[in-house]
C-alpha cells in the first residue's frame, strides 16, 4: 500500500506536464495581445473643424450635451443630448470620450458618442455659412431582423471628402455578435446614399 506521501508525488509527476503546457499557452497568449496603453476615454478625431471656424465642445451642466460653437463668437450652431444626460461622474467620463470627424473641407461634420454597450448616438451635421443643419443617416441603414441592439460608430471615417465608412455593431436575439460595414456618400448632403462595404 501507498503512502500517503507518495501518492502525493505521483499525482503531482502526473499533473506537472499540464500545468507546464498551461503556463506556456498563457504566456504565448499575452505575449500576441497588445499592451493596454493610452487612456480609453481619450477624446477622438479632432473637436475643430479643419478651417479652425467651428468646435464641439461638451456642456457639463444643468445635464450633458454637445455643442457646436463657432469660435469667433462662441455663437451656438446645434447641441444635441447625451445618451446619457444626468451630470455625474461617470457619464462625464463617457461623454468627454467623444468623437469627432471632419470632412478634409468642414462642410459635414460626424459626432460619435462613445461607443458603450452600443448605446450612444452618431450624429451628422452640414455646416455652412455659419449654420449647422443635421443630417439624419441612421433611418436609411437597414436593421438586421435578428437584431435585438444596433449602434452606428465611425469606423475607420472619411474615405474622400463626401464619402465616410460606419460600421454597424450588432447584438443578435441568440446572443452573438455581428458587424455590417457601409459607405454613406454625403454627395448631396440632404440626400445622403448608402452603400454596403467590406
Amino acid at each position: 500500500m501507498e503512502t500517503k506521501r507518495a501518492l502525493t508525488l505521483k499525482i503531482m509527476k502526473l499533473l506537472l506536464p499540464a500545468f507546464v503546457m498551461a503556463l506556456i499557452a498563457a504566456q504565448i497568449v499575452v505575449g500576441q495581445n497588445p499592451t493596454m496603453t493610452g487612456d480609453p476615454y481619450a477624446p477622438r478625431g479632432n473637436p475643430r473643424s479643419p478651417d479652425s471656424k467651428y468646435m464641439w465642445v461638451v456642456k457639463t451642466g444643468p445635464s450633458i450635451a454637445y455643442q457646436l460653437i463657432t469660435n469667433s463668437s462662441n455663437a451656438v450652431l446645434a447641441t444635441v443630448p447625451a445618451y446619457y444626460p444626468q451630470p455625474d461622474p461617470d457619464n462625464l467620463k463617457y461623454a468627454k470620450a467623444y468623437g469627432v470627424f471632419w470632412n478634409s473641407v468642414g462642410t459635414i461634420v460626424a459626432l460619435d458618442e462613445l461607443n458603450r454597450r452600443r448605446s450612444g448616438e452618431l450624429y451628422f451635421f452640414a455646416v455652412q455659412d455659419g449654420r449647422a443643419k443635421q443630417i439624419r443617416v441612421g433611418a436609411l441603414i437597414p436593421r438586421p431582423p435578428s437584431a435585438v441592439e444596433t449602434r452606428l460608430v465611425v469606423d475607420p471615417g472619411w474615405q474622400s471628402e463626401t464619402k465616410i465608412r460606419l460600421r454597424q455593431s450588432v447584438r443578435k436575439r441568440d446572443g452573438d455578435f455581428m458587424d455590417n460595414f457601409y459607405l454613406v456618400d454625403f454627395t448631396n448632403p440632404t440626400r445622403p446614399k448608402i452603400e454596403e462595404a467590406k
